[in-house]
């Protein structure tokens, strides 16, 4: 592989016989260019952040101060014309348009809607830059498009850097999760590798033609860096495919931060010394993201002197963890003594030394703060699914100790402001109920501009949710519940035995299941008491069965008495206002249609859960 141009050192021996004063200024007014569409496209979001930050500071004035009873809907044509184009934008980016389905194929399915646009239109302004001003089929055509394809290949390496990363620069200007552009580094690394192979092929071709090959790797050795350096992004390119990435994370994230390493000393030994820059560019976007984020871990489980920063008194390496094993294979982390304050939805890096002492997970908390969190009294509790690897191990040291050291970093996350809607539909599968659970809890305190909320969970089995029925039925009752239409449906989309663990009720739901008198399969409705009872398998007095529609919320009402450890249950007429059960597959689309069409401002639509969930 060909440098970008002639080593500065060769004296004119350079592969690129002179031909550097031609080729050179217009490639780099080219990758200037590409930056300049770089810093434009961060303009751009910047200026919606403030556009949304002002209209949502609109928005909280017009409900505290104005007392507007729809103070979301839009006022003006300005308003208006912002709120419809970013309603449009979003129903043109979430579809999926191919979505392979069968086992082992899924990982090929393409990004939704709104991804693919921006892959495609990158791929068209690198296409341009490949081919402006060198297809001209003359003597120096494999160069000149050799040297371009170099040019456009080192200048994207920066970007690559800029959005890869747990904490990276990125997410943090765009006040996004990392995975929110994760795949944006995924997608420009792949282009990098196929602008990186044309470089290299015309120029072999060249050689090829003039039975130059053998010459060229014995008088520059800056080729057979470039031959590394292909190897090196062809072998991260291939290992950061899914199947293979799932085949041992941990060993993929070692292996992909060396790889990196590697890659960017071989580009340095490649690359001219006027091409260095965008070397020393990716190195500076590479560890910003690691200072900080060291940065914060010292800040968050370090304690000096009597002074503490994020840890509670007496504590001076690593917080203290209670660990809980609930059914379905959860793990419940309670970490006491925090002394930083966090938001909804936002999350924390976890380290946990004895368990995997190279490995750093990212975790949503699933809780808000209690108010103490400056006198560090408060505490963060993260819910945990086991599944291979570190949450596996963790599951297995909850059965076996209560406590474990370890350490925080974050909180990151910048999130919207969720009480600035009118309508908020939160929809979440498992533990994705540590994501929506929270914001539920934070819009009751504050609900301000909301006037509905739609809660929908779906969960295998009843018992999944054990950790969390306390505080659904808290946030069903809660104060200023009553300013605000709630609606809490918790889906078992397991078995009828599912619904209750234990008790000789199942037998009876099992019976109730399968009898002739409802159509097959009638979808059941319960609703649980709003007050608890000794056991972990709380008691139901009502049976709501519909068998119309599926998954519908209101439904043909038929009472049935059941027999539960608590004795037998008057029959009730009245619909509670606590917490409802489904058994069976909702309708989704039913679910968020109907409160989207009665709201009269805007509406947020918030989904937590697996990719089966969220391209739904």
């Amino acid at each position: 592989m060909a440098s970008l141009d002639s080593m500065s050192g060769m004296e004119g021996m350079g592969m690129d016989m002179g031909s550097n004063g031609m080729f050179r200024p217009l490639n780099q007014m080219l990758a200037r260019i590409y930056w300049y569409l770089v810093a434009a496209v961060f303009a751009f979001v910047l200026l919606l952040k403030t556009v949304d930050a002002i209209e949502s500071w609109s928005r909280k004035r017009s409900s505290r101060a104005l007392s507007l009873s729809h103070p979301t809907r839009p006022r003006n044509f300005a308003s208006q014309s912002y709120a419809t184009a970013l309603a449009i934008f979003r129903e043109i980016s979430y579809p999926q348009v191919v979505q392979f389905s069968r086992p082992g194929w899924a990982w090929l399915s393409p990004p939704p809607l709104g991804p693919s646009v921006v892959i495609l239109t990158y791929w068209v302004i690198i296409t341009l830059f490949l081919t402006t001003g060198s297809i001209i089929h003359d003597a120096y055509y494999w160069e000149r498009v050799g040297f371009r394809a170099a040019w456009v290949s080192v200048t994207q390496v920066p970007l690559i850097f800029l959005l890869a990363g747990k904490i990276n620069i990125a997410s943090f200007f765009f006040g996004s999760s990392y995975v929110d552009v994760n795949w944006l580094h995924r997608w420009v690394s792949r282009t990098l590798f196929v602008t990186v192979t044309i470089h290299g092929s015309f120029f072999l071709r060249e050689w090829v033609r003039a039975d130059f090959v053998r010459i060229e790797l014995e008088m520059m050795p800056m080729v057979k860096y470039g031959l590394g350096l292909w190897a090196v992004l062809a072998w991260t390119t291939i290992s950061s495919l899914i199947p293979l990435r799932r085949l041992c994370y941990e060993f993929f994230v070692l292996q992909h931060i060396v790889s990196a390493g590697v890659f960017l000393w071989l580009l340095h030994v490649h690359v001219p010394a006027y091409a260095s820059y965008n070397v020393w560019m990716a190195v500076a976007f590479a560890l910003s993201g690691r200072v900080y984020r060291f940065c914060i871990l010292l800040c968050r489980n370090i304690a000096l002197r009597k002074r503490t920063f994020g840890l509670s008194a007496g504590k001076r390496l690593g917080h203290c963890a209670e660990m809980q094993a609930l059914a379905g294979d959860i793990t419940v982390l309670t970490i006491h003594g925090i002394e930083f304050c966090w938001k909804a939805g936002q999350h924390v890096f976890l380290w946990c030394p004895t368990l995997g002492p190279l490995e750093s997970h990212p975790f949503t908390i699933a809780n808000i703060p209690e108010g103490n969190c400056e006198n560090g009294l408060d505490r963060i509790q993260l819910i945990i699914r086991a599944r291979s690897g570190f949450t596996r191990k963790l599951l297995r040291r909850a059965a076996s100790s209560a406590t474990v050291t370890v350490f925080l970093t974050g909180p990151f996350g910048n999130l919207p402001n969720w009480n600035t809607y009118e309508t908020l539909i939160l929809i979440s599968a498992s533990t994705g109920v540590s994501f929506t659970l929270p914001i539920l809890e934070t819009v009751l305190n504050d609900p301000c501009c909301v006037r509905r909320i739609d809660y929908l969970l779906l969960i295998r089995r009843k018992s999944h949710i054990d950790g969390y029925l306390s505080r659904l039925r808290a946030a069903a009752s809660h104060p200023r519940s009553s300013e605000v239409s709630l609606h809490i449906m918790i889906v078992v989309t397991g078995t009828p035995e599912g619904l209750i663990c234990e008790d000789d009720t199942v037998s009876e739901l099992g019976s109730l299941w399968t009898s002739s008198s409802l159509d097959a399969p009638a979808k059941t409705l319960m609703q649980s008491y709003a007050t608890t009872t000794e056991r972990s398998s709380p008691s139901f007095d009502k049976v709501i069965v519909d068998s119309n529609m599926e998954g519908s919320i209101d439904g043909e009402e038929r009472n049935v008495g059941i027999k539960c450890n608590e004795g037998h249950h008057t029959r009730r007429t009245e619909r509670d206002s606590s917490l409802q059960y489904t058994l069976g597959k909702p309708n989704l689309a039913n679910f968020v249609r109907e409160p989207v069409e009665a709201s009269a401002g805007e509406t947020s639509v918030v989904v937590c859960g697996g990719k089966s969930l969220t391209y739904t």
